[in-house]
């Protein structure tokens, strides 16, 4: 006889259905790497690895952008900052509010897709989480 209190299935863990999403774009060739941090510094998911970036040194250079983006004031807000590295490797940081947080995407691009539709897909798609 079951138990009506214990559930019959176990649903993912929000990491679980992040990194599932993020794992459709890398595994397209969209992306080489993507990060997605908490406004605390805390890694909240990944899917990919990068040759160049490592986890620790997007995070720092996530949180030294948001000090930055600090400086400019609130008007008109700051979304988003792309730097153009070695390789044809473009760095993207998107900042926005989900999950009751303010997170950051850190998405490694290797330039040979377009980015802001998938990115503004993934960021919906955690939203609603």
């Amino acid at each position: 006889m079951e138990n009506p209190d214990i559930p019959t299935t176990i649903e993912p863990s929000i990491q679980v259905r992040i990194e599932s999403i993020m794992k459709n774009y890398v595994e397209e060739g969209r992306w080489e790497s993507i990060f997605l941090f908490s406004s605390e510094g805390f890694l909240m998911a990944k899917y990919g690895i990068s040759q160049i970036y490592n986890e620790e040194k997007l995070l720092e250079f996530s949180f030294s952008l948001i000090d930055t983006v600090k400086l400019l004031g609130n008007e008109p807000p700051v979304k988003e900052i792309i730097i153009r590295g070695k390789e044809k490797k473009i760095l993207i940081f998107r900042y926005f509010h989900a999950l009751e947080d303010d997170l950051i995407i850190a998405a490694i691009i290797s330039g040979k897709k377009g980015y802001k539709r998938a990115l503004s897909k993934v960021i919906k798609l955690i939203s609603s989480l």
